[in-house]
């Protein structure tokens, strides 16, 4: 190896632990799904009448049921591999964010299109058919661009962007956890006493994450508001999701699935009862960790140094 070779090697290194970073967060954020013994869920459309047929292995969920299930597998994904890019020791740059992206997008877009293409191969030959799987790989088309720009953000933009991007995982990361408590069991969860407690839990991690951005700044003012509105969007948006795409009655017209899905949101948007619980849940944590980390930071800055 010559002196110019020796340069790159470190290089290459680099590169190649952030690409199994991005990878390996993928692969966590389906760990819900993958620990169900993953066989596609049962399609309206599906060329069979057995209704308790064992489906194919596939990587996501592929279902008009399980929308949310989906955004939050990839969504977390995202997170993951953007936490701990970011966790690392290395400088921020091109080589930490681009390499974890790239990572983390690969995983991802194999499991689309592995799912789809399985999907596909026992859908009936309908024009329905086709229909129904551009839409679903079209929602993780979009979820994917979600996934890297969070990833992206949390592993090599400033303590700002990177908030904005905890926050988002932050909500994902309350329903992945209650999809963990449930999807792996057949029937009953023995979670289900503590299932209603996962409603708070992404509220309070975006508390969480707001403390950790810090107010100390414009752009971390503005990142904590996007916390806050995420905390009010966010429920009413997978409400309308599961409420919309989960009816058989509007799944032959997109118009009447839409409108229903609009008014769904709206209505959930406007009620004091869903928002100001876990508006106030994030907004304590959020002023219980800013206290602690001012204090904490007072008593390093008293210090004696040596």
């Amino acid at each position: 190896m010559t002196n110019d070779q020796m340069p790159d090697a470190p290089a290459r290194r680099e590169v190649a632990w952030f690409l199994l970073v991005g990878a390996v967060g993928a692969i966590v954020g389906l760990l819900p799904w993958l620990t169900t013994g993953p066989f596609l869920p049962l399609q309206n459309l599906e060329n069979t009448d057995d209704v308790s047929r064992l489906g194919p292995l596939v990587l996501l969920p592929f279902s008009q049921y399980e929308i949310t299930t989906i955004i939050v597998l990839l969504v977390v994904g995202g997170a993951a591999a953007g936490i701990v890019a970011r966790a690392q020791g290395s400088r921020p740059g091109l080589v930490r964010g681009t390499a974890t992206v790239g990572g983390l997008a690969v995983v991802q877009l194999v499991a689309i299109v592995q799912t789809a293409l399985t999907t596909r191969s026992v859908l009936q030959h309908r024009l329905e058919s086709i229909f129904y799987l551009v839409l679903l790989v079209a929602v993780c088309a979009l979820v994917v661009v979600v996934s890297l720009l969070t990833a992206s953000l949390l592993s090599s933009a400033p303590r700002a962007g990177a908030g904005v991007a905890l926050s988002i995982g932050a909500m994902a990361a309350g329903i992945w956890i209650g999809a963990w408590m449930t999807l792996p069991f057949t029937f009953d969860s023995p979670f289900s006493a503590v299932l209603p407690l996962t409603f708070f839990l992404g509220p309070a991690l975006v508390g969480a994450a707001i403390a950790w951005t810090g107010i100390d700044t414009v752009g971390r003012v503005v990142a904590a508001v996007i916390g806050l509105v995420l905390v009010w969007v966010v429920p009413p948006l997978t409400t309308a999701l599961a409420s919309s795409a989960g009816s058989r009655v509007l799944a032959n017209s997109l118009p009447d699935m839409a409108d229903y899905g609009v008014s769904v949101f709206f209505a959930a948007l406007s009620m004091p009862d869903l928002a100001l619980p876990s508006l106030a849940v994030t907004i304590v944590v959020a002023v219980v960790g800013l206290v602690v980390r001012r204090f904490l930071r007072r008593r390093r800055d008293a210090s004696p140094r040596g």
